[in-house]
């Protein structure tokens, strides 16, 4: 169902050919997608180490093949194998200097997300082009943004054009386990090698949208750790309450008793329906909330969730427990995802939940230097401890100035490009753009290619998306830096 146009202004004389030059590379631009989907450069958890190097090696070698200047930031990984001195790299890529006062920058990760081999319909490292769509595994998140930021930075490069500044690529290795060794450890230690306006090519379009969104803002996280202990005992002897999962589960059955902390969501819903219905007609847009190009999933009795987008949420990801069949467990280990608005803080978050232990009955421990407000409850601080509570990961809540003369510049482009209005929008999950606007680095936006199934089996993205999204790219850098 076709979106809703705007005229389109006049392109300069120089524009159109930098566009043309766009056009005239789509195989390459292909090519280069089909080229990075096929290395695998899969990751799992904070605490495995996997060798990125390829991944990296292929990266350096196209961007200094045009020119490019090519550092790299180690990272030691504390997990890479014993006697070894493996580290995840960063690695940005630059040309031209920025005496002159201009700057920008594109970023992206390299790395995917693990599959199950048997659910895909093709090999996840393979990728095929059907249906106008590249398939493969990190065809939508992200290396289609990754290769269509590639080739801008090349096109701009090679046509010639006069630079007055600095236009730079940062790839970091580890965006999908939440940056520690990519873009956190570069925003803490190598602040000013990453502070420029940027754009991070992560997919945002999704439907009912096919033209992409640009997002301006995210979520916090706390990835939690509860360890429950119990009494250990013989299987044939049930332990009701001492059973270490049955306090997991105790916890987790009771969990809309828990008050996370609350805050107002920088967009509200009427503002997403009014970006929405500026691109769509309500019926369309009612129409295409419906369709998919898939079966629907018969376990899922949830349906969209579309107000996760305005709330703090809990989703519980991980239990581990047990020895032995008929050997009842005395540990329990529960890991939990928290989502959080801008402007609440790892300390509200652990109030609720000390909160909520309190009404279980439960005597929780925090970590060394968090308040816990249990400490006021004597009878509590009496029993042993129930649950030890540590944090994996956290972040807080970030978001943008749309005001900003950068903001205005990508959204202009943008609607010169896709000839539809520009929409913001506040995603509910969360990137490497936290990492920098945590460290004070403003003007940080995700915009990328329209795909599919990110994170699921048979990921794809759409072809005539990639061309489209390099020409803003391609224009940005252009007026930000040629002019």
């Amino acid at each position: 169902m076709p979106e809703k146009t705007i005229p389109a202004k006049i392109l300069s004389d120089e524009e159109m050919t930098l566009c043309a030059l766009v056009d005239d590379h789509q195989k390459d631009l292909i090519d280069l997608v089909k080229s990075l989907i096929s290395i695998d450069s899969r990751i799992y958890d904070n605490e495995t180490f996997v060798d990125q190097s390829q991944v990296f090696s292929f990266i350096e070698e196209f961007m200094k093949g045009f020119g490019a200047n090519c550092d790299y930031y180690q990272c030691q990984h504390p997990y890479a194998p014993e006697g070894s001195l493996q580290e995840w790299p960063s690695m940005i890529a630059a040309f031209g200097t920025k005496e002159n006062g201009k700057d920008l920058q594109f970023c992206g990760h390299v790395d995917v997300v693990p599959f199950t081999r048997e659910k895909w319909s093709s090999d996840p490292f393979d990728p095929v082009i059907k249906d106008g769509k590249i398939f493969g595994r990190g065809a939508s998140d992200m290396k289609s943004g990754l290769a269509c930021l590639m080739s801008a930075f090349k096109l701009l490069v090679e046509s010639g054009i006069q630079m007055y500044g600095r236009l730079q690529m940062v790839f970091f290795p580890d965006e999908e386990i939440n940056g520690d060794y990519g873009s956190q450890f570069m925003a803490t230690k190598y602040k000013d090698a990453i502070d420029a306006p940027t754009i991070i090519g992560e997919p945002t379009g999704q439907p009912p949208l096919d033209s992409p969104a640009i997002i301006i803002g995210e979520k916090g996280h706390a990835w939690l750790r509860l360890k429950f202990f119990g009494a250990s005992g013989h299987g044939s002897m049930p332990r009701p309450r001492s059973n270490a999962i049955n306090k997991a589960a105790r916890f987790i059955s009771h969990a809309n008793l828990i008050e996370l902390p609350k805050a107002k969501a920088p967009m509200g819903v009427l503002a997403m329906l009014k970006g929405l219905l500026s691109r769509i007609s309500l019926k369309n847009m009612l129409a295409m909330t419906k369709a998919s190009d898939a079966a629907p999933d018969p376990y899922n009795e949830d349906g969209l969730g579309v107000g996760n987008f305005f709330k703090s949420t809990i989703s519980f990801s991980q239990i581990h427990a047990g020895t032995k069949i008929n050997v009842i467990p005395d540990t329990c280990d529960l890991e939990i995802d928290i989502r959080v608005l801008p402007g609440i803080t790892l300390q509200h978050i652990l109030d609720s939940i000390a909160w909520y232990c309190t009404e279980m009955g439960f005597h929780i421990e925090l970590p060394e230097g968090c308040s816990n407000l249990q400490l006021q409850n004597k009878k509590l601080q009496k029993r042993p401890v129930d649950v030890a509570l540590s944090v994996i990961s956290t972040t807080l809540g970030t978001f943008e100035d749309m005001r900003h003369p950068f903001m205005q510049l990508l959204k202009q482009t943008f609607e010169d490009i896709y000839h539809v209005k520009a929409i913001h929008f506040f995603a509910p999950g969360g990137s490497d753009a936290v990492s920098f606007r945590m460290a004070r680095i403003n003007d940080v936006v995700l915009l990328g290619p329209t795909g599919g199934h990110a994170h699921e089996e048979n990921e794809f993205v759409w072809i005539d998306q990639l061309v489209k999204i390099c020409k803003v790219y391609l224009l940005v850098a252009y007026r930000m830096l040629c002019k």
